[in-house]
């Protein structure tokens, strides 16, 4: 298994957005949200902020991200699938989607650190789940044939 160092969220320390690896840089709070510009991903936190702090801050960024993503391909992906969520959640979990009896659809946060094309397979393997709520033969000609390049 792959050893991943804890983070501690400080200058220099490489966090991804989107597939791409960007160095993060600690600003004063003033400035409200996160942002990236160039390779450089700005943090804003207190210079007292403790580590959690700082990573409720970046998942607040990230979660802000995927909400833009997820609000640029919805249109594209309940059309190709052809039904729609009630509702569409994000969290931190061990998947990278799950889709409810409920039709309620829930992204993990992590997907903001993927390339977008990633983001865009999983809401579409878990809008498929809205015709066929398991993993059968039926449910894998769904994806063939609304996300051809799935395997």
């Amino acid at each position: 298994k792959e050893y991943i160092p804890d983070l501690k969220y400080l200058n220099g320390e490489k966090h991804l957005l989107w597939g791409e690896e960007y160095t993060l840089q600690l600003i004063a709070n003033n400035i409200k949200i996160a942002f990236v510009k160039d390779s450089t991903l700005y943090l804003p936190v207190s210079k007292r902020s403790k580590v959690k702090n700082r990573q409720k801050t970046l998942e607040d960024f990230y979660r802000r991200e995927l909400q833009k993503e997820i609000d640029n391909i919805y249109d594209k992906c309940t059309d190709i699938v052809g039904e729609k969520p009630a509702d569409i959640k994000i969290r931190k979990m061990k998947n990278w989607g799950n889709c409810k009896k409920n039709k309620i659809i829930t992204l993990n946060l992590n997907l903001a650190k993927k390339p977008k094309i990633c983001l865009e397979y999983v809401f579409i393997h878990e809008l498929c789940h809205l015709i066929e709520f398991n993993h059968s033969k039926k449910f894998k000609m769904l994806m063939d044939k609304n996300c051809p390049n799935w395997k």
